[in-house]
């Protein structure tokens, strides 16, 4: 019946659609929108990644250099002078970052015999670690990118975060370890599988790994530098136990800085105390799944715990005159009760750099002692080598000439930096102006 009261004519069809109404419309045109900026997304990402997949490698030129000795040089005989610093040393390979990647340079040579170059240049640091079969890289744009050492050819990357800022990396163990948002992650070395991811407390959001302690009963201790770059945060230090086929935190403790702390032996860490602290005690401290635990201590002549490893904690001191500025004398302590074990002192005149433990020696560069009225002069120094255990000296290698920085900030005092497969790097404590490399 329609509006006269008539009968009406029957239609076909169901009811009409109602009119949308304008909110109606501006919903839809929103859920489109967010489709196609979700879309594009996908696809600048894709073009991200196959961006990045163009990253050049250009393989090994030559043989796989052979290594210097299948151990640490108990008495190297030769030494190369390098032109570029590098930031690991391995089997006859000193690798360094580029502004554009990693390359490995041939010690012997001096030739670079693989280089790896990103696509993507907008990074400025990067963090280089080697093992005997794998170069990892972690770059400030987030990504973590492994390099086989013989062929020079790119294994894996993967973005570990998208916000820049610089990354650490430690390899250890067959794991690639480095800092994320909020977390300290795991990668295996060859494959570039994640491992384990380890969540820092909620006031660390911002983690530097700093190094990565191996020790007994699959527990990894982890010293991190929390919120380094924070402006609304404080930073601290913190070290993690962390079980490494896990990733779950075991314990954590605040501490000093981590540079001040170094590995003893499979159960023990040796923690120097501050520069500014009262106290010049260093503590030996039991390390395990459960925590940490005081075990010993001991009061070198100054605050600085150089070099620890093999159960020997050895401090550069100079009780004489108490200066902090000239190392005369090597003592070394017991990792286990804290007890003198040795000690050598340098010759009127002379002075010793910052020594390194490995395979139970202990390496270190004795020369004469300097001052900023020296600067630019050529010096002669020698490289010793002594048995970690009882101090005895073992090899002397006489280093060629070297010429002391210019700069009156430099400190001019060599160090030996690494010590890997044969060969001993050696360099000023400022890590600027010559390199040398000992091998047997």
């Amino acid at each position: 019946m329609n509006l006269l009261g008539e009968p009406g004519v029957g239609l076909s069809g169901g009811p009409g659609k109602p009119i949308p109404s304008q909110a109606d419309l501006r919903a839809a045109r929103a859920r489109v929108w967010s489709l196609l900026i979700l879309l594009i997304l996908v696809a600048v990402a894709q073009l991200l990644d196959w961006h990045q997949s163009q990253d050049a490698g250009t393989g090994g030129h030559g043989p796989f250099p052979t290594a210097f000795g299948a151990g640490a040089p108990l008495a190297p005989e030769h030494v190369v002078r390098l032109k570029t610093d590098g930031e690991a040393l391995e089997h006859g390979l000193s690798i360094r970052s580029t502004d554009s990647g990693v390359t490995a340079v041939n010690v012997r040579t001096g030739k670079e015999y693989w280089h790896y170059e990103r696509s993507n240049t907008s990074f400025v640091w990067s963090s280089v670690r080697a093992s005997d079969r794998t170069v990892v890289a972690g770059f400030d744009d987030g990504r973590l990118v492994a390099i086989d050492l013989r062929t020079g050819k790119p294994l894996w990357q993967v973005q570990v975060q998208h916000e820049p800022a610089y990354r650490s990396v430690e390899l250890v163990g067959g794991q690639a370890v480095t800092g994320a948002h909020g977390a300290v992650r795991a990668f295996a070395e060859r494959d570039g599988r994640s491992l384990w991811t380890a969540k820092t407390p909620k006031s660390c959001p911002e983690v530097l790994v700093y190094t990565v302690y191996l020790l007994a009963d699959h527990l990894s201790v982890v010293p991190v530098i929390c919120n380094t770059a924070s402006l609304k945060r404080d930073g601290y230090n913190l070290l993690l136990g962390i079980d490494n086929r896990t990733g779950e935190i075991l314990w954590q403790r605040r501490t000093a800085d981590p540079e001040l702390t170094d590995r003893a032996d499979e159960h023990t860490l040796a923690a120097s105390p501050d520069p500014e602290a009262d106290s010049m005690t260093v503590q030996l401290l039991d390390v395990n799944r459960h925590g940490i635990f005081p075990r010993a201590a001991f009061s070198p002549d100054t605050w600085d715990a150089i070099a620890s490893g093999d159960g020997i904690v050895v401090s550069a001191t100079d009780y004489r005159d108490g200066s902090l500025d000239r190392d005369t004398l090597l003592r070394a302590y017991s990792a286990r009760d804290g007890h003198v074990a040795w000690h050598l002192r340098a010759p009127t005149g002379q002075e010793y750099g910052t020594p390194r433990i490995a395979d139970g020696r202990v390496y270190v560069v004795r020369q004469p002692s300097l001052t900023h009225t020296d600067a630019g002069r050529r010096i002669r120094a020698d490289l010793l080598i002594l048995d970690v255990g009882t101090g005895h000296l073992l090899h002397t290698l006489r280093l060629p000439a070297m010429t002391t920085r210019n700069d009156d900030d430099g400190d001019m005092t060599l160090d030996v930096r690494d010590i890997a497969h044969g060969a001993v790097s050696i360099s000023w404590r400022t890590w600027e102006g010559g390199l040398l490399i000992a091998t047997d």
